[in-house]
Order: C-alpha cells, then sequence, then structure tokens
C-alpha cells in the first residue's frame, strides 16, 4: 500500500508546479478572458495575452488599466522576447519558470507563438541546433483556443506546444460544419462525417472535435483525456488534458467508433474502429475489485488489435425495424466526455460558494461572485447526471413522431427502461434526450407499448398515395425516396412497419418510488435576451480613426478576433 501511495504521489508531482502556470489565450480579442485567468485562478503566473489584430491588443491594454493591472503588465523586451528562457543556476535544462511573471500583450500569429514554444522541460539544450534553440521557448502549462469559426487550423500547433499533463480548452463555432449542414466542410476540417437532422447532432459534434484533437496529438505520441465536454449556446467547447503516452496512442482506435444511422428512423448502432480482448479485460479489473478470485476458465485474453464490426456482422445488415439501409457518420470519439471526479468537484465549489457570499470559504475558486454561477452549477449538474460510457441519445419526441403517437412522458419512458433492467439518463444540450444502453429493439418495444394504450392517430393520405402508387416510392421507378425527400406516404409505411413487430420486452410504465428525484438546479436555461447569438465578426478594416483634435478613437470592436487563417 505504501508503494502504491509513493507512486501516486510520484505521478502527482510530475504534473504540479510549485513556480506558477503559464497560460496563453491565443486568441484573445480584447484580452477579458485574459484577465480572468490572472484575477480569478489561484496559481497563475504568467498570462500571455496574444491577437493577430494590433487594435485588440491595444483593447486589451485599455481593459488592463480599466481592472487596475497595470502594475502586472510586463513591458518592453519582456514582451516580445525572442530568447530561449534557460535557468542561469541549472544550463541542463528548460525552464518554464523563467518567463517574466506577469500579463503579456503581444501582437502576432497565435499558430506561429505555438509552433516557437514546443520546447518540454525535460529536454536539454544540447540536443537542438543553437539556431532554432535561440528561437524556441518553452510549453505552455494552459492554452485556451477561442476562434471565430474552427479551430482546427490552431490544433496541430496547440497539442505540441501544451507542457505534459497540460490543459488545452478549445472552442468551435462552426456549427454548420459539424452540424451537418455542410458535411463536405467538416470533413475537410475535422476528417469525419457528420449527420444533418439527427437528433444527437450537438453530441456527434463534440465527438467529432475530440476525435480530430486526438489523432492530431496522437502524431506527436500524446493522448488527451477530456475533463469536460460541454454544448452551449450556439458553439461547442472541450476542456482536455494533454499527455506524452505512446502507449495510449496505440489504444486510440478503441476510443474511435463509426455511428450507422438507419434512414428511415431514429435506431442508429455506434461501432469501435477496433477491438483489444486484453485492453478491455484490463479496463474491467480496474472497475471491478481486483482482489476477486478469478472464475474465468476461458483463456487468457491475447493483447491483439482486431478490426471493429459492423451492424452486418453483429446480425443487422438493414434497420431490424424498417428494413432500411443505413448511413454513416464517424469516425468519432467513443470514449468518456467528462471527467466525473473533476465535474462533482466542481459542483462542490459551486455549492460551497453559495452559502458563503459566492465566495470558495477554503480560498480556492470561485474567488469572486460569478454572475452565471447558477447557470454554471446547473450545467455542471447536467453533465454529472449523464452516463459516461454511452455514447449519442435518442430524442423522445422524434422517436413517437415516428408512428405518429403522443410523446410518453420522459420520467414514464425511462422508469420502462429501468424495470426492464437497463440504464438511461439525460444530455445535458437537449432537455428531451435520453442516453440508454438499451438495444434498438427495445426502445421500440416500449413505444409498441405505449401505442397500445394510446393508439397512432391517422394520417392523411398522401395526393402520390390517393394516385395509386407504393407508399414511400417516387412515384417513378418505384425505388425508396432519399432520406432528404421523405414524405408522408413513405412516414406512414414506416410506422406500419415499426408497429407490426411483436413485442419481445417486458414493458412496466409503473414508476418506482424515488425514480427521478434530481438535485435541486437551473437546467437547460433559455437566452438571455431576443435574438441572442453569435455577432458578425471582426472585419479587420477601419477599426481606428483620427479624431479631430489629433487623438485615437477607438470604434466600436467585436468582442471577438478576426479569422487567423
Amino acid at each position: 500500500a505504501n508503494g502504491n501511495q509513493e507512486k501516486k504521489e510520484t505521478m502527482t508531482s510530475k504534473y504540479v508546479r510549485d513556480d506558477g502556470m503559464v497560460v496563453l489565450d491565443a486568441l484573445a480579442a480584447s484580452g477579458l478572458r485574459s484577465l480572468r485567468y490572472w484575477k480569478e485562478v489561484p496559481g497563475v503566473r504568467t498570462v500571455v495575452v496574444n491577437d493577430l489584430d494590433p487594435v485588440a491588443i491595444e483593447l486589451a491594454r485599455e481593459n488592463v488599466g480599466r481592472n487596475g493591472f497595470m502594475d502586472d503588465l510586463v513591458e518592453g523586451e519582456g514582451t516580445n522576447d525572442k530568447r530561449i528562457y534557460i535557468s542561469n543556476k541549472d544550463k541542463s535544462n528548460v525552464n518554464n519558470s523563467l518567463r517574466p511573471k506577469g500579463i503579456h500583450l503581444q501582437v502576432g500569429d497565435a499558430t506561429h507563438e505555438m509552433y516557437l514554444s514546443r520546447l518540454p522541460p525535460s529536454l536539454y539544450p544540447h540536443q537542438c541546433n543553437p539556431t532554432q534553440l535561440h528561437y524556441q521557448k518553452p510549453q505552455y502549462d494552459a492554452i485556451d483556443l477561442d476562434p471565430y469559426g474552427s479551430a482546427a487550423p490552431f490544433l496541430d500547433s496547440a497539442v505540441q506546444a501544451i507542457r505534459n499533463g497540460g490543459l488545452l480548452a478549445v472552442t468551435c463555432t462552426d456549427m454548420a460544419a459539424l452540424g451537418g449542414s455542410h458535411p463536405e466542410t467538416c470533413y475537410g476540417r475535422y476528417g469525419a462525417m457528420p449527420l444533418q437532422r439527427s437528433g444527437y447532432l450537438q453530441e456527434l459534434a463534440l465527438r467529432i472535435l475530440l476525435y480530430h484533437l486526438s489523432v492530431v496529438a496522437g502524431r506527436y505520441g500524446r493522448t488527451i483525456r477530456p475533463v469536460l465536454s460541454v454544448g452551449m449556446a450556439f458553439y461547442v467547447r472541450v476542456f482536455v488534458e494533454v499527455y506524452d503516452d505512446k502507449a495510449g496512442v496505440n489504444n486510440l482506435s478503441l476510443n474511435h467508433g463509426l455511428v450507422f444511422q438507419s434512414t428511415r428512423c431514429s435506431s442508429f448502432h455506434v461501432t469501435p474502429m477496433a477491438s483489444n480482448e486484453f485492453v478491455q479485460h484490463h479496463q474491467r479489473q480496474q472497475n471491478e475489485d481486483v482482489t476477486s478470485p478469478n472464475t474465468n476458465n476461458k483463456s487468457k485474453p491475447r493483447n491483439i488489435y482486431k478490426n471493429g464490426r459492423g451492424p452486418h456482422d453483429l446480425g443487422e445488415p438493414s434497420c431490424r425495424e424498417t428494413g432500411a439501409p443505413y448511413k454513416i457518420a464517424g469516425p468519432c470519439w467513443i470514449g468518456p466526455l467528462h471527467d466525473m471526479d473533476i465535474v462533482q468537484r466542481a459542483i462542490t465549489r459551486l455549492e460551497a460558494a453559495k452559502d458563503n457570499d459566492d465566495i470558495d470559504p477554503a480560498g480556492g475558486t470561485p474567488r469572486y461572485p460569478l454572475h452565471t454561477a447558477t447557470t454554471l452549477h446547473g450545467l455542471l449538474v447536467s453533465v454529472s447526471e449523464e452516463l459516461i460510457d454511452v455514447p449519442l441519445y435518442h430524442v423522445l419526441p422524434n422517436v413517437c413522431s415516428a408512428v405518429n403517437t403522443t410523446t410518453i412522458p420522459m420520467t414514464m419512458f425511462r422508469a420502462a427502461l429501468a424495470n426492464a433492467g437497463y440504464r438511461s439518463s439525460a444530455y445535458h444540450k437537449e432537455p428531451q434526450a435520453v442516453k440508454t444502453d438499451a438495444p434498438n429493439h427495445v426502445v421500440w418495444d416500449i413505444v409498441r407499448a405505449w401505442c397500445k394504450e394510446h393508439p397512432p392517430s391517422q394520417k392523411k393520405e398522401s395526393k402520390r398515395h390517393r394516385k395509386g402508387e407504393a407508399p414511400g416510392s417516387t412515384g417513378k421507378n418505384g425505388h425508396m425516396e432519399d432520406d432528404n425527400e421523405e414524405g408522408e406516404a413513405c412516414k406512414a409505411d414506416v410506422a406500419t412497419k415499426i408497429l407490426s413487430r411483436e413485442i419481445e420486452t417486458k414493458v412496466d410504465f409503473t414508476i418506482p418510488e424515488g425514480f427521478g428525484l434530481k438535485k435541486k438546479a437551473r437546467r437547460f436555461p433559455v437566452n438571455p435576451e431576443a435574438n441572442w447569438g453569435p455577432k458578425k465578426a471582426a472585419s479587420g478594416k477601419n477599426k481606428r480613426r483620427l479624431s479631430d483634435d489629433g487623438g485615437d478613437e477607438m470604434e466600436k470592436h467585436n468582442a471577438k478576433s478576426s479569422k487567423h487563417y
């Protein structure tokens, strides 16, 4: 036990710095988030405020003054210093702590800054070309990427510029691509195909981003560990830790998968890109009591990576409910989206602060009252209730609409899943989402049982159907319509097929005592104001003009930086 404790302390100290963290706000714009890092996060030594737009950096300088931090501003050589920061006492390795303490303002390309900050602390200067070494700087402890649009152009440099065990925060606002409206754009940026109009498109967008991040990191022998991954308003944001882990890169295919979505109903399958008996056995041992004797008489699991299997190999070459073919999305990340221990600790801190004038009584965060504390608490509580090992979800109204029935009350639907022996949860972005480990046919069995008690309404025949054409046909060659051209007749045919199947699951809508009790929190907040959403991107032109009295007058500047690509 003492040996394990010593190992744990060693691993912890490997990533904990006693000289403060160095943070890069790579696309800082007005610098407001940079100032929050400096003011609100304990243990921050240096914040580098970077933006390509000189006007943005000038505005950030004004915000530094407005917040009373001019004494912390690093001016002169320290701001655009190109020298390698090497300890004067010990020339043997790079010392990140010698970045001058304070707030650095710099005008520069974010990608270039990160490519020049790739020196790990373990690197010895004599291993590098002296000329190249002169222009290199140490890695950052935390990097924040929040561009107007996609973060894809910045990820290659970011995963190299982050320290081993450092935190990378990434925001993407290109939901038109990630959400499936422009699948060709999404594939070009992230190497994955989304699904347009799928009920789970919000979560799939997160998983596509994490997939791309993990692939980029894997090129350099690094892995990611998601801490928090959320969809908020009109964007997605992920927080991941990045580690040097070449062995973990070998297991990357186990956390990647494909989505097979039925073209005629909401049934879907998520299949991993590969499988490995040894790794899966080891993961089960970690989740169970490792001291219990092994009663399995099977041979020792082999450490061999095998290609994944699609629905055809799982016994469903086509949709079991409708007989329709599948369309494919992905690859995507199918591992955990969050670190639930960290999420729970954040909830505990927020709740403790609520009883102490919105300030953490232990001296940690939040150090100041948060205007969005209630919204943040509701988001984290929703995240903490999610099934961590179940990718994607069903949208209950969509499921019921497929058979023209009334929407089953959420509590009754989830109670039926629980009574059938399956787990379920909500999803933090979609109020009507149901994440469950139940197979598709169990979900539809519950719907079929509901329809027996609440018969679906009869839809009117379409004009084409009245002409004698087969339901679901194009009216020309008798083939099924493309999923983008689905008509009422086709929908009626789908409902008939689904409801005609026999119920195989014992369905019980009885709500168990205490079922569905939740922690009090404000979930799924509404927009703060009417017509709320992303503003126009900064154009980079005419942001300053000379006033009549000879002084500079700042024109209205968008809080978001212009695109850096």
